[in-house]
């Protein structure tokens, strides 16, 4: 724009001089020489005006040159900055990959030499250190051999000498009253005996009885085991030495008062009811008394029906009744009135006449009209009676 500028003011310059020249010589000297000095003065003024605004221009255009020319370098050495910091890492990251390469050959190498040492090392002291357990276990074993005899003749030392013998009878055995070399015994080494078919049964059976005698619930799951096994052989077990020690074990499984020895006692009576067993009569005598001493104790109502069931089958002496007793305070607990019926209709308090006692005034708030009917039938019974006499 400052260019087409100075081209017209260069133009006008040129049309004014062009025009005085031609005026001058058409007039030939008609204007006075003071006019023409004027215009020479304003040709000068121009001129140097010209001249001021091609200097500013020159100063404008070198000053933007001069900017660029800085950017252009500041440019080129940002570019070159770069070049040589990119030069740099890749150098520095080439050498650092060698030293690294270099460092896991050499690592790896080592590490193979230190591990193939240590597995030697290990693998010595480890079949030192099997060498050592396989002879503690023996040693274990010898000792646990050594306890079992021990106390195998502990035992069979007290088998005559010491005066407990529970057959049918309702002693219970007195923890405090055993000796001391008895009292010391471990339970694991009185279990193992008790497993250990190498033992007679007298020997087994008084180990369960330290056991019962210390309310040991670990006595439950290997008698409920034995019993179950017992009832599905064919072992004579006619004997009453035998019978004594299986009464024994379903006493002590109910004088635990455990939720699984009860279970375990509730399975058995359900076999005997249900299943054709060698020794059904047997079993069931043994069992189904201690069975409601338990389930009293416990408060089990499940058990009512099944008890009632059994209570035909049943044949009670003397040595029963407090069990009796139990079974009838059990039927009474859960308003079953019918239960005691079955126990006085069944014959189960002939010979305790205290039990009879019992069981009447128990059923007067249930069913007066039976109490009634019952001791006129007993009374014309021993009407009768002494009358054949």
């Amino acid at each position: 724009m400052k260019a087409f500028i100075i081209s017209l003011l260069i133009m006008a310059l040129f049309g004014i001089v062009f025009a005085l020249s031609f005026a001058q010589q058409n007039q030939n000297m008609q204007k006075p020489k003071p006019e023409i000095e004027t215009l020479k003065k304003r040709i000068l003024v121009l001129e140097s005006k010209l001249q001021t605004i091609e200097n500013v221009e020159k100063l404008e255009l070198a000053a933007k040159l001069a900017d660029a020319n800085a950017k252009l370098a500041n440019a080129e050495f940002g570019k070159f900055e770069r070049e040589l910091r990119d030069s740099n890492n890749k150098w520095l990251w080439g050498w650092t990959t060698f030293f690294v390469g270099i460092f896991a050959v050499i690592g790896i190498a080592l590490w193979f030499v230190v591990k193939s040492l240590i597995a030697d090392r290990v693998e010595k002291e480890l079949n030192g250190f099997k060498e050592a357990v396989d002879q503690v276990n023996i040693l274990k074993d010898q000792i646990r051999i050594l306890e079992k005899e021990h106390a195998a003749s502990v035992l069979e030392g007290i088998i005559g000498s010491y005066p407990y013998n529970r057959g049918y009878s309702n002693d219970k055995p007195s923890y405090a009253a055993y000796p001391e070399r008895i009292k010391i015994l471990q339970e694991d080494v009185l279990l193992q005996i008790f497993g250990d078919e190498r033992y007679n049964l007298v020997l087994r059976h008084k180990a369960i009885e330290v056991l019962a005698a210390k309310k040991s619930p670990r006595l439950v799951s290997p008698v409920l085991e034995f019993l179950n096994s017992v009832i599905d052989s064919d072992l004579d077990i006619d004997y009453l030495e035998i019978q004594a020690c299986l009464h024994d074990y379903i006493d002590f499984l109910a004088d635990m008062e455990t939720p699984e020895a009860y279970q375990g006692l509730k399975k058995l009576c359900d076999r005997l009811l249900t299943e054709n067993l060698r020794y059904k009569w047997l079993f069931l005598n043994l069992t189904v008394l201690p069975f409601g001493r338990i389930s009293f104790k416990l408060e089990m109502k499940d058990s009512v029906s099944m008890l009632r069931r059994a209570i035909p089958d049943l044949k009670v002496g003397p040595l029963g009744h407090e069990d009796v007793i139990i079974l009838v305070k059990y039927f009474d607990m859960f308003n079953e009135p019918e239960g005691i019926k079955d126990i006085l209709t069944n014959d189960l308090t002939n010979m305790m006449p205290e039990v009879e006692t019992q069981c009447l005034e128990l059923l007067q708030k249930h069913d007066p009209d039976f109490v009634k009917q019952w001791q006129a039938r007993k009374e014309t019974s021993n009407t009768q009676t002494e009358e054949s006499e």
